[in-house]
C-alpha cells in the first residue's frame, strides 16, 4: 500500500541488531510556531512530528510514528533523522514534503484519518456492492479501523525507505514508489507493521503455499514484475472503483484474480525479505541490498557477485530452490501445533 495504492483485498485489508541510539530520540523536534500548520494538532513524538485534526488522532500519528521509526532501525540498522506525519484529507504528500523540509525534518507522509478513511471505504463499498446491507459494512469498517495504525506505519515505512535509500528520487506517476525492484519497496513497508498483521500475511501466503497457488509468482517473475496494483489502478479508478480525496490518497477495492495477486504481492515480498534474512543470517541483509540496488547494481548481479559471502545462492536457480526449501519449512514449523 501507498499513496493511491491501496488494496482491500476482498474488502478486508487482509531482539534484532541495533536499536536507533539514544541520540535519536535526544534529538527529537519540538512543534514549530507555524504560520500555517499542515492541522489544528501538533504532537511531538520521539522520532517526529505528528499532525492531524484532533487530539486523539494525532495521538495515533505519532504512535505510528514513533513504533516505524524503531521498526526501521531494526530492519535496515540505521536511523533516520526525525520525520513527519499528517493525518488529513486535504494535505498532499508534497504539501507535508515542502513543511518537513522547511521544518529540517528527514521524511514526510501525508494520510488519512480514521473518520476520513472511514468515509471513503465505505463509499466504494457502496458503489461495488449497491445491496449489501449496513450489519456488513459496519463489519468490515470495524476490521479496516482496528488495523488503521498498522496501515500508518506500512505508509511511513515506505517514506522511510524512500529517504534513507533514494533520497533524491523523483517520483513517476507510472512505477509503484522508489526505484527499487517493487517487491524490495513493498518489504520495506509490510515489514514495519506490527507482529499482528505480518503473522497474519505470513498466514495467507503459507495457506497459498500448501496449495501451490498460481498468485505466488517464481522468483524469476517476482523479482522483476510490477507491483500488481500499479497496472490495476488506473482502470479501477475509471471505473468509479475507487475514490479520491482532496489530498490524493486514493482507496480503491479489487475481487477475485486482481483482489489475489494484489494481496499475495504483499505477503510474498514479506516472506521472501525473511527468507533472505534467514538465509544469510543477516538481520540487516535487506540494508547491504538496497545500497547496492540504489548504486545502480540489479539485484541478480548483485547476487551473483557477492551472495556467496552472504551465505545466499548465487543464481535464480539455485535461489529458487533455496527459497523453495525455506518456504516448506516454514509452512511445516507453522502447521507444527508443538511449535
Amino acid at each position: 500500500m501507498r499513496n493511491g495504492r491501496e488494496v482491500l483485498r476482498g474488502f478486508l485489508l487482509s531482539g534484532l541488531a541495533a536499536a536507533i541510539p539514544a541520540a535519536f530520540a535526544a534529538g527529537a523536534p519540538a512543534c514549530p510556531d507555524a504560520p500555517e500548520p499542515p492541522a489544528a494538532v501538533c504532537l511531538a513524538a520521539a522520532h517526529g512530528l505528528a499532525y492531524a485534526d484532533t487530539q486523539d488522532d494525532a495521538r495515533l500519528a505519532a504512535t505510528a510514528l514513533d513504533a516505524a521509526a524503531i521498526q526501521f532501525g531494526q530492519v535496515f540498522g540505521r536511523s533516520l533523522p526525525p520525520g513527519l506525519l499528517v493525518l488529513s484529507s486535504t494535505v498532499s504528500g508534497d504539501d507535508a514534503e515542502r513543511f518537513a523540509q522547511t521544518h529540517d525534518l528527514g521524511f514526510a507522509q501525508s494520510w488519512l484519518s480514521p473518520a476520513d478513511k472511514r468515509a471513503q471505504i465505505e463509499i466504494v463499498i457502496r458503489r461495488a456492492t449497491p445491496d449489501a446491507d449496513a450489519a456488513r459494512i459496519e463489519t468490515i469498517l470495524s476490521q479496516v479501523e482496528a488495523q488503521h495504525v498498522d496501515l500508518l506505519r506500512h505508509e511511513l515505512g515506505h517514506a522511510q525507505y524512500r529517504a534513507a535509500f533514494w533520497p533524491d528520487a523523483t517520483p513517476s506517476p507510472d512505477a509503484y514508489g522508489t526505484p527499487a525492484p517493487d517487491w524490495l519497496d513493498e518489504a520495506s513497508a509490510v515489514l514495519m507493521e506490527g507482529s499482528t498483521g505480518r503473522a497474519s500475511r505470513q498466514r495467507h501466503f503459507l495457506e497459498a503455499w500448501r496449495q501451490s497457488s498460481p498468485a505466488i509468482r517464481p522468483l524469476a517473475e517476482f523479482l522483476t514484475m510490477a507491483h500488481p496494483v500499479t497496472a490495476q489502478k488506473r482502470a479501477l479508478m475509471q471505473a468509479q472503483g475507487g475514490t479520491q480525496s482532496a489530498s490524493g490518497v486514493q482507496v480503491m477495492t479489487m475481487r477475485g484474480p486482481d483482489a489475489e495477486a494484489g494481496g499475495m504481492f504483499y505477503s510474498q515480498s514479506l516472506l521472501f525479505a525473511d527468507f533472505l534474512i534467514d538465509a544469510s543470517s543477516d538481520p540487516h541483509i535487506l540494508a547491504t541490498i538496497s545500497a547496492a540496488v540504489a548504486s545502480g547494481v540489479e539485484f541478480t548481479d548483485w547476487l551473483a557477485a557477492t551472495g556467496a559471502q552472504h551465505g545466499l545462492p548465487t543464481d535464480l536457480a539455485d535461489l529458487q530452490e533455496a527459497w523453495n526449501a525455506w518456504c516448506d519449512a516454514r509452512d511445516t514449523a507453522a502447521s507444527d501445533p508443538a511449535g
